[in-house]
């Protein structure tokens, strides 16, 4: 049940405005939390539009720290949002650009607290699916201790990045970018400025699992290779669209290409020393 006090996040970039697959849940799902300063409850809608945020009621508003309750449960929803894109497995081929966006504050005895925003959305009509998944509230229940656990606060310059990156519309661009980010990540991982591409290969190989992703090896591609080295499918995709054999067939990327490399750079961001 809402509480007086509550703050509610449009959540864009899940639910399909613009075509494609979409995923959401069977009905709203609510999780309630135990221990947090400010949270007592979070209610995600179905088809995961917003995210509704209860307050404890024993909580004391003011508009000296009105802000940094908002603040907070920004980077909650962040945290909450990298946990999406990391266990992404199970609706892989979504189209995934998370975007969180104040939508209502109602705080019950400081009704002179005012925060405005102003919002601009382009909607077009086209054919769009969706996969519901039933069990949405153990997936709820995974997104807040990730959250939880998370240090999101203090990496979120990093994971800006990868959210600024998901909002391309050319798939192979976006695609791209995101691997040299990852590339950059291993990088700063391993503190060496000369990182080589088996290096990453490595750690996708080694991080695939974290995220329910399986490996599916191929043999190597890049100049110098031994026969026996192998590539992971997201580096074998790098190579193929960065060195086409044929330049008549184009190649292609697909959602779940893209989302399954989102996965293994929030556990690159995540390893990242502070």
């Amino acid at each position: 049940m809402k509480s007086a006090n509550y703050v509610i996040f449009d959540i864009l970039g899940i639910k399909s405005r613009g075509g494609g697959i979409s995923f959401g849940f069977t009905e709203n799902v609510v999780c309630e939390i135990n221990r947090d300063p400010f949270i007592a409850q979070i209610m995600v809608n179905a088809d995961i539009s917003n995210a509704t945020f209860s307050l404890h009621d024993s909580l004391e508003i003011t508009n000296k720290n009105a802000t940094q309750i908002v603040s907070y449960l920004y980077s909650f929803l962040g945290s909450m949002m990298v946990s999406l894109l990391k266990n992404s497995s199970r609706y892989s081929n979504a189209v995934l650009k998370p975007v969180i966006r104040l939508s209502a504050i109602h705080f019950s005895k400081t009704n002179k607290i005012r925060m405005e925003f102003t919002e601009n959305i382009s909607i077009r009509e086209s054919v769009s699916f969706q996969c519901q998944l039933c069990d949405g509230a153990a997936i709820l229940k995974g997104w807040v201790e990730d959250a939880t656990a998370l240090n999101y606060k203090n990496k979120q310059d990093r994971y800006d990045i990868l959210f600024l990156l998901l909002q391309s519309g050319n798939k192979i661009q976006k695609y791209m970018a995101m691997y040299a980010y990852l590339s950059s990540l291993v990088r700063e991982i391993s503190s060496n400025h000369h990182v080589r591409q088996k290096d990453v290969v490595q750690y996708v190989m080694d991080n695939c699992p974290k995220t329910g992703i399986q490996v599916v090896p191929s043999p190597s591609t890049r100049p110098g290779a031994k026969p026996t080295d192998m590539d992971d499918q997201f580096t074998s995709l790098r190579n193929k669209i960065g060195h086409p054999s044929d330049i008549k067939n184009l190649v292609s990327v697909s959602e779940a290409d893209i989302n399954g490399l989102a996965s293994i750079i929030c556990c690159a961001i995540e390893d990242v020393a502070l």
